[in-house]
């Protein structure tokens, strides 16, 4: 049986503790940031909102990892990839790793990291920085160590684990997951304020320097107007919200059905083509309920299915397991004031 949620009193305590943990923190790099906002996206798209543990998989882990730090690896405005460590002849080494898988057009980097068989050939690196840097050093602050005993308020650190306990995974304390969850809007957007700060004072040369945060964390939107033609077939040409015709795939757009706004996910299983007056008319808002019904009813459909997955230029080259993913990611957004 489910535990209870956590009360609105467990919830602004935790809270307390990740800022503890940003204001606090021993940030030899900006991994400890990363971590936070993976296990916050995992808690949406593997969790629920009841107060249960949940174990979490180090891959997946390593998985996020190469999907935050992608867009970073690239080089900056002066042709530098931006300084993510303290050692000062040295970078971190997700971005050496990354470097080179990135060096291609802009335009098409992002799906070569997230989609194609280069993000499992990363996976092994990225495990080994998750397990050597970061699991056994997000929760020391200061003077203060949280990962000693009562105090491992969101897991229990590889070092301070049981003997025999498992060391491809970590669990998330009771009522954790439902935290990371309702508050997931927060503690992103406080995450990336404390990283973007961070790599300002160990990169001098920015300065005030306006798009460092649409760099860091806003520019990993896929270009997905690539899918119109592939989508105006699909939906018969019509609008997914209207259900009216489009004169050709051209006159519409394609739409991320959760907003991009909400939760950035570019996977094709979380796009619909819509007409630019249902596009605008929706914005960075939920579709009706209506529609996520026939939307999770697409997805599930077996043709529609194994023609998403089916690799481009014939499909759409999404993974399989971005159905569920979708899914889970729609039921925390539906669910969420």
């Amino acid at each position: 049986m489910p535990s209870l949620p956590p009360t609105a009193e467990f919830q602004l305590d935790f809270l307390k503790k990740v800022e503890v943990l940003l204001a606090r923190g021993r940030f030899t790099s900006t991994y400890k940031f990363a971590l936070l906002i993976a296990l916050t996206n995992i808690a949406v798209e593997q969790g629920n909102d009841s107060g249960d543990e949940l174990d979490v998989e180090i891959d997946e882990i390593a998985r996020q990892f190469v999907k935050i730090y992608a867009n970073m690896a690239r080089p900056y405005r002066d042709g530098r990839v931006l300084k993510q460590l303290n050692a000062p002849a040295q970078q971190a080494e997700m971005l050496t790793h990354l470097q080179r898988h990135v060096r291609v057009a802009e335009a098409n980097h992002r799906r070569l990291c997230i989609y194609s068989v280069n993000a499992e050939e990363l996976l092994p690196s990225a495990r080994r920085t998750v397990k050597r840097y970061v699991l056994d050093a997000l929760q020391t602050t200061g003077g203060s160590n949280l990962t000693a005993a009562p105090n491992h308020f969101m897991f229990v650190p590889p070092r301070a684990a049981k003997p025999g306990s498992s060391r491809s995974s970590i669990r998330l304390q009771p009522q954790v997951m439902a935290c990371l969850r309702c508050l997931h809007d927060i503690i992103v957007t406080l995450t990336q304020a404390h990283w973007a700060r961070w790599v300002r004072e160990r990169n001098k040369s920015l300065g005030a320097d306006r798009r460092l945060e649409a760099f860091l964390f806003g520019e990993n939107r896929t270009a997905v107007r690539v899918y119109a033609e592939r989508f105006y077939d699909l939906q018969d040409k019509r609008c997914f919200y209207s259900g009216k015709k489009l004169d050709g795939p051209k006159s519409g757009e394609v739409d991320h059905f959760i907003p991009w706004a909400r939760y950035p996910f570019d996977s094709p299983f979380n796009l619909v083509l819509a007409s630019r007056a249902e596009n605008n008319k929706k914005s960075d808002q939920l579709a009706s309920p209506e529609a996520r019904a026939r939307w999770l009813a697409r997805n599930a459909n077996a043709e529609t299915c194994a023609l998403l997955t089916q690799p481009a230029p014939i499909g759409f080259g999404a993974a399989i397991a971005d159905r569920d993913t979708s899914r889970m990611i729609a039921q925390w957004a539906y669910r969420a004031p």
